[in-house]
């Protein structure tokens, strides 16, 4: 390998990593909504140059995570409950059309990866006792995972993409509302009917499982967004501040 290939590889390597890991700190919430990114205070952060820097955000721009402002810079994109509600909405219609696909074509190999992407994720505890405040980085990973296995066959590079990046939009509402008082749900539960309906290739039930799964969430998260929205209390015999 010559000198000038080994930097590029260098390159392409470290572009890579402060990518997956600024991204990954916008989706779980370390970089919370409308947080200024300076290109500074990342360098710091990740121990990377002022080039993979910029080329990242410029990257999780595209991908509806950060906005450029004008003589502002860049920011993590703000959130929203109309953005929600059209988010989760593509989704669902998007997650159809790749699970119907999926179930059509997908053979014994697809099968095997979606019975142990489940029983990857039914083994992991979705908030780890340490952390209280946060989902757990690897259910989060498993959660995933076990979504894509769903979907892996329909055999649609394209579709997948949209797919992934909607999911990974849907995540980032998750990790806002996991302190929201709403009820528990059972989601190993949900997600081995999802896993048995699948492998049945019952697809209107599939379909109808999802949408569910879907829907479950967009109501516990906007009800999180509603609740993040509204004034605090005056406390009891003091006035409010004007």
């Amino acid at each position: 390998m010559t000198a000038s290939r080994a930097t590029s590889e260098t390159v392409r390597t470290l572009n890579a990593s402060v990518l997956t890991q600024m991204r990954a700190d916008i989706i779980a919430c370390r970089l919370m909504p409308n947080d200024r990114l300076r290109v500074e205070a990342l360098r710091e952060r990740y121990g990377m140059g002022t080039s993979p820097i910029r080329e990242a955000l410029m990257r999780l721009e595209a991908e509806g995570l950060v906005e450029l402002e004008q003589n502002k810079g860049f920011r993590v994109a703000a959130v929203s409950r109309e953005n929600l509600i059209d988010l989760m909405r593509t989704r669902m219609e998007i997650e159809s059309i790749a699970l119907r696909w999926s179930l059509e074509k997908g053979g014994v190999d697809w099968e095997a990866e979606l019975l142990s992407a489940f029983h990857r994720l039914s083994r992991q505890t979705k908030i780890a006792p340490s952390k209280p405040d946060a989902i757990s980085e690897i259910w989060s990973k498993e959660h995933a995972n076990f979504h894509t296995a769903l979907v892996a066959a329909c055999g649609a590079p394209t579709l997948l993409a949209i797919r992934a990046r909607l999911f990974e939009q849907a995540d980032r509402y998750v990790a806002l509302s996991i302190l929201s008082n709403g009820p528990l749900r059972d989601d190993v539960g949900e997600h081995k009917q999802l896993m048995r309906a699948a492998l049945s290739r019952d697809i209107d039930k599939t379909l109808d499982l999802n949408r569910a799964h879907i829907s479950r969430t967009l109501d516990k998260v906007a009800a999180s967004l509603a609740d993040s929205e509204r004034p605090a209390a005056c406390p009891v015999g003091k006035k409010a501040m004007r």
